[in-house]
């Protein structure tokens, strides 16, 4: 067993990637004086020097420039430090590379990862608010997108795991980390020289068992909902705590399963609830089986207004207090 966390994960699924296909080119902003904002490129500008771009501030500029590489055969890795900051580039994305295969009858591979991190910094002790232009969750941008992938993985193997399938993958993937968990450490059984490697399909986990009450939790919220999951059975209440880890393709059986064997069901995620990613889950439930459900879903996330800096982040998300108590109230 060995010990990695959030960047050591990232740097190190990069380095082998760029290894392992010589077109794998990685750009962003910061990426060669400071290995990317966050130190997350550690040892792959010296790996592949001549693979590795400094952009300027100009999202929209180099991903469109991205795309064209992606269309040429190259395998771009691209990213914004900051998920607030891909706004910018939305055009690129949205109706540039998520259209792509569609546009040319299935003849062109788009295989760019962009990555981005995501969320607030207060969360489990990450530090003080970074404000409403630094902090907030976009995933929900992405998911109404035929054509893009969107992975949100929170612990430090998931984060390796599925950024070599994005990698991999011919389609565009968005690559969400979390800002919250850039400290995450884990230990894992994997070495630096093994291939490990998680699909993107079926990709949903169950974190931890339980019988009562089904808690699906998104990136950051995964340690909280654990959290509660644990106070919660010190009550005599056992929760089942799932990380889709990937959003699209949705791996959903796993949910649905564990909700027909609980009949409970609770989503949180740190984004704002309206449009958010739980209408999918409850949707894809409710599709199933209504009479599933023995009571009615509880949806927890950011309250709605923009992100607060500094302490006011902590009042804006979901703590484990709110899983616990809107967990108690169901039962």
């Amino acid at each position: 067993m060995r010990e990695i966390n959030t960047t050591s994960a990232i740097a190190e699924a990069v380095r082998k990637e760029m290894a392992r296909d010589k077109n794998t080119v990685l750009m962003g902003e910061d990426i060669i004086y400071l290995n990317g904002s966050f130190g997350i490129f550690k040892g792959c500008i010296e790996s592949a020097t001549d693979r590795c771009l400094d952009m300027p501030c100009s999202e929209n500029g180099f991903t469109h420039f991205a795309n064209g590489l992606a269309y040429a055969g190259m395998r771009p890795i691209v990213d914004y430090n900051i998920s607030d900051f891909v706004t910018i580039a939305l055009d690129g994305i949205v109706n540039g590379a998520a259209t792509a295969r569609f546009c040319t009858l299935g003849n062109l591979k788009v295989p760019i990862t962009y990555m981005m991190c995501n969320g607030g910094f207060s969360i489990m002790g990450g530090g003080g608010g970074a404000g409403c232009n630094h902090s907030q969750c976009m995933e929900s941008l992405f998911l109404n997108t035929p054509g893009l992938k969107v992975v949100m993985p929170y612990y430090p193997s998931d984060i390796h795991g599925l950024l070599r399938a994005s990698i991999q993958d011919d389609d565009p993937v968005v690559f969400f980390y979390c800002s919250s968990g850039l400290g995450a450490r884990e230990k894992v059984a994997f070495t630096e020289e093994d291939d490990y490697i998680i699909p993107l399909n079926n990709a949903s986990r169950i974190v931890r068992e339980g019988k009562d009450i089904t808690i699906v939790a998104l990136q950051s919220m995964v340690p909280v909902v654990v959290e509660a999951a644990a106070a919660l059975e010190k009550k005599g209440i056992y929760a089942e705590v799932i990380d889709p880890r990937v959003l699209i393709p949705f791996d959903s059986r796993k949910v649905i399963d564990s909700v027909r064997k609980t009949g409970r069901l609770i989503v949180v995620h740190e984004t704002h609830t309206r449009g958010s990613f739980a209408g999918e889950i409850i949707r894809k439930v409710a599709q199933e089986d209504p009479a599933m459900l023995k009571k009615p879903v509880k949806v927890l996330g950011a309250q709605n207004t923009p992100i607060g800096s500094a302490y006011y982040e902590s009042y804006i998300m979901p703590h484990a207090a709110d899983v616990i108590a809107a967990t108690e109230e169901i039962m």
